[in-house]
């Protein structure tokens, strides 16, 4: 299974200006380095919690369907999951049957609808889930994960990029922490 970004997102959830401001940088001379590291701290931050901050599009690869897809659904990462763009089946000659209309999106889980069935995937054929993840703008990121992000950037700035995950950043990932039963 494998995740691609299709539409990478437009912002970052925490803009230069921000970032310097809360790094307390009153000048020009590092803006290469905080830009970098703002992208960095995202990132990692975004893997640690299993989430998109800002919306972009994303397709995920599989080589067949998952046990649980008729049953429960399949569960789409990262999340927030916002839409199904398109669902695909191509087989191994590259023939591509979009089976978009098979499916439906239920929090965040990919569904067969009831009035449907499961699309027989063809020996060597993949399919591919296209979905938007994300919050939405940079305006619309929660305010704690703006500020775990925060502090994973000021830890990374004070020491490398490969500091530890600050325990803040810990608290808010564990809090947003999806509890499986």
């Amino acid at each position: 299974m494998t995740l691609t970004v299709i539409s990478p997102p437009g912002e970052k959830a925490l803009s230069l200006v921000e970032a310097k401001t809360w790094l307390r940088i009153g000048h020009d001379g590092e803006d290469q380095l905080v830009s970098d590291l703002v992208a960095s701290a995202q990132a990692r931050l975004e893997e640690a919690a299993g989430l998109a901050l800002v919306t972009r599009t994303l397709r995920r690869t599989l080589r067949s369907w998952p046990n649980s897809l008729a049953r429960t659904g399949v569960r789409l990462r990262p999340s927030p999951v916002k839409s199904l763009v398109s669902v695909t089946v191509i087989d191994a000659e590259d023939v591509s049957s979009d089976v978009t209309s098979h499916f439906e999106l239920i929090d965040g889980k990919l569904c067969v609808k009831q009035t449907s069935w499961c699309p027989p995937v063809p020996f060597g054929a993949i399919v591919q889930i296209d979905f938007d993840a994300g919050f939405g703008d940079a305006s619309d990121v929660p305010d704690d994960l703006v500020q775990a992000l925060k502090a994973v950037l000021l830890e990374s700035y004070r020491r490398s990029a490969d500091a530890a995950m600050p325990p803040e950043a810990q608290a808010v990932i564990a809090a947003r922490r999806e509890v499986l039963l």
